[in-house]
């Protein structure tokens, strides 16, 4: 490394103390030093120094940390001007200082809500629902509670409204209140789209009709505005997410129980009914042991019973070892769960990061697994030149951790402080940028969310489920891929930049796994963007045939 390239490094290893976030602003120069050959071995100075870092951040106030940050929402600050002072994960390209964009305005809304948050900023109105677009490819709106927030300058502040349109809720509302065709679909165009004049188009009619019948709309519902339309179905849904879970046949979802098992105590997330076959799932990190929305009713179709074992420092610090000492610790945790639960055997599912304890629990247990499908693997990365072949974002936290383990470990804090600073939208965008289908996935801002509030759940308790994961994945764990009986498939994204389709190939033919993909328009996030083709690996015709 040359003179110039070391002493600016350190330079800026000093200022991460001070911001992890920093960090991440030196990706591009780290990886290109990692690809070149040049950290490795020699560059003692740098480990040095890069440790002497961690040790300053250990001793202060670390903003990642910080539980009040971790409880924002997402929600959006505007001043009275209407320009942004504080954006959020669901507005990431709103810019501090600027006006709201245009785009983030309903075009047929865009003048009266902006009449409605001026009389909030000046005490005329005290809140009201308004409906946002968060991109400028955002077909979806989101709902925002307004309020006046009294600072040292007064703001509007936006919180996100935990609201989408549900069929079958839709349906008992329309049912419930007497509604027409016509104006349940009116209602199912503000809360989908947010756009009458495209309804008017789809209808062939005119925008004055749609209009006229969303007058009347509110007017049997005795209500007075769009803002009053969406809270009142808002609460409905609510009302009827009682009733349905109310069922003891229902989806029974994000039930959680907690197991005490050799010392450590073991979270559970239980998703789909209670009678359905189980399947026991090995979660990834982007996602952690949750689902996104809609996947839930999936598994009530197909009857699955979803069991996910919160992975070993995951929303908890009791120690449970490294490695591959720590997979192999896992696997027999969750093979006394399943005693526990009094289920004999179960199909395994696994996703990224999940493949390689899916895998040991595969080869200790055999007997208990009936099948595993992995849906995204991470395989083992023998040598330095295997690892360069994944995308940047995959590959250099695992370079650090193999070559500096105390950058990888500031890496992570990095990342964290992002995600507390509700810069996650930026950080992710850049580690799939060379995934199309991965970065068309974390843009909809549902999927924001729910992989903001997962990460916030699984580093709830520290870093060590980042750094331990990191430093696994950097060796080669291929012995805890051998020698297993049980009948494994992967499926493999086409543009997945976890593994490369020729390594993918190779771990599969080697340990007599049946390999299927390329699965076109699909990344790292395979499960959530081919939900059906995953479970349909795990129907039980499948089994008979593998």
């Amino acid at each position: 490394m040359d003179a110039q390239d070391r002493d600016y490094l350190i330079s800026q290893i000093y200022q991460v103390a001070a911001n992890p976030s920093r960090l991440l602003t030196l990706r591009p120069l780290l990886a290109r030093l990692a690809d070149e050959g040049r950290l490795d071995g020699g560059e003692s100075d740098l480990s040095y120094h890069f440790q002497q870092a961690e040790r300053m951040l250990a001793t202060s106030d670390d903003p990642a940390m910080d539980n009040r940050k971790a409880s924002r929402d997402g929600t959006l600050l505007l001043n009275e001007r209407l320009h942004v002072h504080e954006a959020s994960a669901l507005m990431a390209r709103a810019e501090p200082d600027r006006p709201l964009p245009d785009w983030a305005w309903l075009p047929d809304r865009q003048a009266k809500d902006r009449e409605i948050l001026k009389e909030i900023a000046t005490n005329d109105r005290e809140q009201a629902i308004i409906q946002l677009l968060a991109g400028e490819e955002s077909e979806t709106p989101s709902p925002f509670l307004a309020r006046r927030r009294n600072a040292a300058v007064p703001l509007i502040e936006l919180q996100p409204v935990a609201l989408r349109w549900d069929e079958s809720c839709g349906a008992e509302f329309a049912r419930d209140f007497a509604l027409t065709g016509a104006e349940q679909a009116i209602l199912r165009e503000i809360l989908m789209r947010g756009n009458l004049r495209q309804l008017a188009e789809d209808r062939g009619t005119s925008i004055g009709t749609v209009r006229n019948q969303l007058k009347r709309l509110l007017a049997k519902l005795a209500i007075g505005s769009q803002g009053e339309l969406i809270a009142l179905y808002g609460g409905y849904q609510d009302l009827h997410a009682v009733r349905t879970g109310a069922d003891p046949a229902g989806a029974d979802q994000a039930a959680r129980r907690g197991e005490m098992i050799d010392g450590v105590e073991l979270r559970v997330q239980f998703f789909g009914p209670k009678s359905g076959r189980p399947v026991l799932y090995f979660h990834p990190l982007f996602g952690g042991p949750f689902l996104p929305r809609g996947f839930e009713e999936k598994l009530l179709e197909r009857e699955i019973r979803l069991i996910a074992p919160w992975r070993p420092y995951c929303g908890r610090n009791f120690e449970e070892e490294t490695g591959q000492q720590m997979v192999e610790g896992f696997a027999d945790r969750i093979a006394e769960l399943l005693d526990r639960l009094e289920i004999e055997e179960a199909d395994i599912l696994a996703a990224s990061g999940g493949t390689t304890f899916a895998l040991s629990f595969a080869q200790r247990h055999g007997a208990r697994c009936r099948q595993v499908v992995v849906a995204g693997p991470v395989i083992p990365i023998a040598t330095s030149e295997e690892l360069k072949l994944l995308g940047i974002g995959h590959r250099l936290p695992l370079q650090l951790a193999r070559l500096m383990p105390a950058a990888m470990r500031m890496y992570v804090r990095a990342v964290l402080a992002k995600v507390h600073r509700e810069q996650d939208a930026s950080y992710l965008e850049s580690f799939f940028r060379d995934a199309p289908a991965d970065l068309a996935f974390i843009r909809e801002p549902g999927n924001q969310l729910f992989l903001k509030k997962s990460i916030l759940a699984l580093f709830s308790e520290g870093y060590r489920c980042g750094t331990e994961e990191l430093a696994l994945h950097s060796s080669d764990w291929a012995a805890l891929a051998r020698g297993i009986s049980a009948p494994v498939t992967i499926l493999h994204g086409d543009q997945d930049r976890l593994a490369t389709q020729s390594l993918v190939n190779s771990f599969a033919s080697r340990n007599g796994f049946k390999m299927e993909g390329p699965v076109a328009d699909t990344g790292s996030f395979l499960l959530f963007q081919r939900p059906q083709l995953v479970l349909d690996h795990l129907a039980p015709h499948n089994q008979a045939m593998t």
